[in-house]
């Protein structure tokens, strides 16, 4: 079998906000939920589960998606009028970057830096 990514355990103050908050930006689907796991699912079957958990350390994930995929995250970004920059230095507000495909920063509301691109870095 070769290597893939299968989970990940993100630390949110709200779970469930948290959940909903990717649900709607990134376009997942639920899954089944167990123990203290809120879990979400995207399109290549990657788990995400959220626990309840200080979040002292916000991780940073980039999330790769075509043009429409983007197209409608980034409206539902503008819809729940969540802050988001075109750069991860966070300088250029209220923008998207163009560069090489489309990019645009925005934090979840645990404060997780997260990014959705249309062209991988590699």
């Amino acid at each position: 079998m070769p290597v893939s990514f299968n989970h990940t355990i993100i630390g949110a103050h709200d779970p469930a906000l948290s959940a909903d908050f990717y649900l709607a930006v990134l376009g997942a689907r639920p899954a089944p939920n167990w123990g203290p796991f809120i879990n979400i699912q995207l399109d290549d079957d990657t788990l995400l589960q959220f626990a309840p958990a200080p979040v002292n350390d916000p991780i940073h994930m980039a999330f790769l998606m075509n043009d429409d995929e983007f197209d409608r995250g980034y409206n539902a970004l503008r819809t729940l009028a969540v802050e988001h920059w075109a750069d991860p230095q966070m300088t250029r507000p209220d923008e998207i970057s163009t560069d090489e495909g489309k990019r645009v920063y925005f934090k979840d509301p645990s404060g997780h830096l997260l990014e959705m691109l249309t062209q991988a870095y590699l």
